[in-house]
C-alpha cells in the first residue's frame, strides 16, 4: 500500500454526470480531513466549473500518490498516462456505461473511497506494451505518438487510404504476411476493447501475452496471433498512403510510414497498478456484460 499525501481526481470532461461525480468525490475527501492534498488537473473542466485550485499535468504526475477517475474506460485510460512512470495506483469510478476498467459503481463509491483511505484494497499489476516506429533503422520521434499502452497500439489506413501490407516477424522469422485495413497489438487488459471488436479473443487481464489482430484483412485467414512477450516482435509495414493513423489507447495521430517502416513492440518493464476490491472483479464484469445481457 502507499502513503497517501496527494490524491488526484480526473473526470470525463464531456460527461456532466462524471463531472458532478468528481465534485462529490472531492467534497467527500475534503470532509474526511485526513491531512492529504487533493490534486485536480488544470486542463479538466471540473475545477474550472467549481472554481477549485488545480495543478499542471507535470505537477499532477509528479505528486499524486493515488488517482481516482470518474467516467468510463476512456477516462481511466487518459488518467493512466499520468501513472506509468511512478506506478501510481488507479481506481475507476463508473459514471457511464459499465466498463472493464471502471469497476466501482457510483452507488458504492463512498465505501470504496473509505477502503482506500483505510488501505483496505488490493492492487493488480497490469502489463503495459512499449512500442516505437523505425524508418531505415532510425527512430521516428513524435510527441504525438505515445510509447506506452495499457490497452493497445493500432495501425490503420485513413478513411480514404489504400490497404496496408503487414509482415509479422517474431525472433527474425516471418510468421505472417497479409494486407488489411489495419492491425491491433493488444495487451490482455485491451483484449476486451478494440481487439475484441475486430474479432480477437477475451483474455484474463492478469496474464502476460501479446495479442495481434488484423482489422478487415484481405485474406481467408483472419485469426488473431497470441505471442509470449519474451519474444522479439517486429511489424514491417508497407503503405502507399501519405498518412496513416496510429492509435495508442484511443489517442490517435497520423504518421507517414510508407515503405519498410518497422514497428517494434515489447512488454514494458513498467506496470499499471489497478485498484480492486475483489480477485474476481474481471469475471463478475464479464458475466454482466457478456452473459447476463444475452
Amino acid at each position: 500500500m502507499v502513503e497517501m499525501k496527494n490524491i488526484g481526481i480526473i473526470s470525463n470532461n464531456e460527461n456532466k454526470e462524471a463531472i458532478e461525480t468528481a465534485k462529490k468525490i472531492y467534497d467527500y475527501l475534503i470532509k474526511k480531513e485526513k491531512g492529504f492534498n487533493i490534486l485536480l488537473l488544470d486542463k479538466d473542466k471540473m475545477p474550472e466549473k467549481y472554481r477549485l485550485p488545480s495543478v499542471s499535468e507535470e505537477e499532477f504526475s509528479k505528486s499524486a500518490d493515488i488517482i481516482i477517475t470518474a467516467g468510463g474506460d476512456g477516462t481511466f485510460l487518459r488518467a493512466s498516462k499520468y501513472s506509468f512512470k511512478k506506478s501510481i495506483p488507479i481506481l475507476g469510478i463508473n459514471a457511464g456505461n459499465l466498463g472493464f476498467l471502471t469497476v466501482v459503481d457510483t452507488s458504492n463509491m463512498y465505501d470504496a473511497i473509505d477502503r482506500i483511505l483505510e488501505n483496505s484494497y488490493e492492487v493488480e499489476e497490469r502489463m503495459l506494451l512499449e512500442g516505437r516506429f523505425y524508418k531505415d533503422e532510425k527512430l521516428i520521434e513524435s510527441p504525438e505518438i505515445l510509447e506506452l499502452a495499457l490497452n493497445e497500439f493500432a495501425i490503420a489506413r485513413s478513411m480514404l487510404g489504400k490497404i496496408i501490407k503487414f509482415q509479422i516477424v517474431v525472433n527474425e522469422i516471418l510468421i505472417k504476411e497479409f494486407a488489411a485495413d489495419g492491425l491491433i497489438i493488444a495487451t490482455p487488459t485491451g483484449s476486451t476493447a478494440y481487439s475484441l471488436s475486430a474479432g480477437g479473443p477475451i483474455v484474463e487481464p492478469k496474464t502476460e501475452i501479446i495479442i495481434i489482430t488484423p482489422i478487415c484483412p484481405h485474406t481467408l485467414l483472419n485469426r488473431s496471433i497470441i505471442i509470449s512477450p519474451d519474444n522479439k516482435i517486429e511489424i514491417i509495414i508497407n503503405s502507399r498512403n501519405d498518412k496513416d493513423v496510429v492509435s495508442v489507447d484511443g489517442k490517435t495521430t497520423t504518421i507517414n510510414m510508407q515503405s519498410n517502416c518497422v514497428f517494434r513492440v515489447k512488454k514494458s518493464n513498467l506496470k499499471l497498478k489497478f485498484i480492486t476490491f475483489s480477485k474476481d472483479t474481471f469475471f463478475k464484469v464479464f458475466r454482466e456484460k457478456f452473459i447476463e445481457r444475452i
